[in-house]
């Protein structure tokens, strides 16, 4: 079934967007007598069905509520800036591996820097590509992608979660035994570096915070690929 996102609250009757439109009935040529699940800018979820198309607005009427059970754990990324395209591609594997909050946060080895104006101006960018790719995998709920935080005050907010951290020089301790060994956690925190990883104060500084160390394996991963390794792991332990 396909399944979309519209930035107004769900009603008995709907009008998507021109742009989501045309996606729906001339890019993906969905059938109209094929019902589509609608997520509203409310969260709410609903079952809908297009009964016509009039100047590129398709509306839709409603044909029942559906009600999301919560997820059982709240997975949280806390990925060091990248370069435009490995970035790119983080967001998009990450929002179809079901995360829930990705925090974009600037560490010391950044290769790539990106000032206030910047990163508000690839914002939309971001949350577009996200967009899509929760759309593709049948998602019901859109990831939240925070890029105003430091690396601490994540930590801060995040004081809640099993915080670990990916780190090359951590040789025995997995995601597998972090997981079995905090059971009771409901909100899961992995922080990835950047290209350069993480400097030695940084991983001290979120050990200090109550973190702890993991190993992805035995081989040194790029950034976006341990991003994407990581949270897998983190899927087939917690059974997601």
């Amino acid at each position: 079934m396909k399944k979309i996102f519209i930035p107004t609250p769900l009603d008995t009757e709907i009008v998507l967007p021109k742009e989501t439109t045309h996606h729906v009935l001339h890019v993906f040529r969905h059938n109209i007598n094929k019902p589509i699940m609608v997520t509203g800018s409310d969260q709410r979820c609903g079952l809908y069905t297009i009964v016509e198309e009039v100047q590129g607005e398709a509306r839709a009427e409603l044909i029942e509520f559906i009600e999301i059970n919560p997820a059982s754990y709240r997975i949280v990324l806390v990925q060091s800036l990248l370069k435009g395209d490995k970035l790119e591609w983080v967001l998009q594997k990450a929002t179809e591996l079901n995360v829930d909050t990705i925090y974009l946060v600037a560490t010391a080895n950044n290769v790539v820097k990106y000032d206030r104006k910047k990163l508000e101006a690839k914002y939309s960018r971001w949350e577009k590509i996200m967009l899509e790719a929760a759309q593709q995998c049948g998602r019901t709920q859109l990831p939240t992608l925070v890029i105003d935080e430091t690396l601490p005050s994540v930590l801060a907010i995040e004081k809640k979660a099993l915080q670990l951290v990916a780190y090359e020089n951590e040789c025995g301790y997995s995601i597998k035994h972090a997981l079995q060994n905090n059971k009771n956690s409901q909100d899961v925190l992995i922080c990835i570096g950047p290209e350069g990883g993480f400097q030695e104060n940084e991983i001290n500084d979120i050990i200090k915070s109550g973190g702890q160390s993991v190993t992805l394996g035995s081989t040194i991963l790029r950034a976006e690929t341990a991003a994407i390794t990581a949270l897998a792991m983190m899927q087939y332990e917690l059974e997601l």
